[in-house]
């Protein structure tokens, strides 16, 4: 008579899921908590709305950045951005993500295009006032609204798209990001923190849908994103949006052009960052 060992039960991985989960969580707090210490030092000390509204006044009084003059095109394509174009962009969110027959993917691409956007207009009307420090008067303007457009419809298309799209997807979407949150400082619409608090926005949103437990079912289901990506989104995002702050107000000569290009690129590399910590899509077992 012989016996047979019954195989050992496949550890469950329902803790690793968890954690996974939380880690994208952590990313969404730490760029809550560097959006409040962004809004304390721009918006509610008299020397930060200083600073931001002095380059405010001459960007208003320039004609131009003074950036070479491929930059300065740049800027002027994207002032021609207009809140249809957004909602264009919002219904190729969908529209990807139907055709690559992952209706969940196309779901959670149009909430973090339309709750990025939705949750910059919330902050800057009802919940972040600036306090009138320097008798200059003035509505808020932290965050801006136009970035975070853009940002948001960037972020939502490399949530829809296939994976083997963010590689061209990714550069592109930091290139129309990153001009939109140069021009808004550069034409006089936005201070220089603004579009960093739109980037910032962006960015917990996003790590803030992934924290859902999505992609258990269906055609795709979630991987772990590449080893250190997450650390790289929730360190990157707050260390960029923090050297353009410095760049633009006390880097020593510095311009119109730089104050201009600093939020720019940090916009530019927040969607670098966080393409590349998206969550691997892998194929459902049938």
């Amino acid at each position: 008579m012989t016996s047979s060992t019954a195989p050992a039960a496949a550890p469950p991985r329902r803790a690793a899921g968890r954690r996974g989960l939380g880690r994208y969580a952590a990313v969404a707090a730490a760029h809550a908590g560097a959006l409040a210490v962004l809004y304390a030092l721009t918006v509610l000390t008299a020397r930060g709305q200083a600073a931001e509204d002095a380059v405010h006044r001459l960007a208003l009084s320039s004609p131009d950045a003074g950036l070479p003059a491929p930059a300065e095109q740049l800027l002027a394509l994207a002032g021609h951005l207009r809140p249809v174009h957004l909602l264009a962009g919002a219904a190729a969110v969908g529209a990807v993500g139907l055709l690559r027959g992952a209706p969940g993917r196309a779901a959670l691409g149009l909430a973090v295009a339309t709750g990025t956007l939705a949750l910059t207009e919330l902050l800057k009307l009802a919940l972040l006032p600036r306090p009138d420090l320097l008798g200059a008067g003035g509505a808020n303007s932290l965050p801006s609204g136009h970035t975070a457009g853009v940002v948001g419809v960037c972020l939502g298309l490399l949530v829809a798209a296939p994976p083997r799209w963010r590689w061209v997807l990714a550069p592109l979407g930091a290139l129309a990001s990153g001009a939109m949150g140069a021009m808004v400082v550069a034409d006089g619409w936005h201070r220089v923190g603004d579009p960093l608090a739109s980037a910032l926005v962006g960015t917990a949103v996003l790590a803030g849908a992934h924290a859902l437990p999505w992609g258990r079912r269906g055609r795709w289901v979630r991987g772990a994103p590449a080893r250190g990506a997450l650390a790289a989104l929730a360190l990157g995002v707050p260390a960029a949006g923090a050297l353009a702050l410095l760049a633009a107000h006390a880097w020593p000569g510095a311009d119109l052009g730089t104050a201009v290009a600093a939020p720019g690129a940090a916009v530019a590399l927040s969607v670098l960052l966080a393409a590349a910590a998206l969550p691997r899509e892998v194929r459902a077992r049938a």
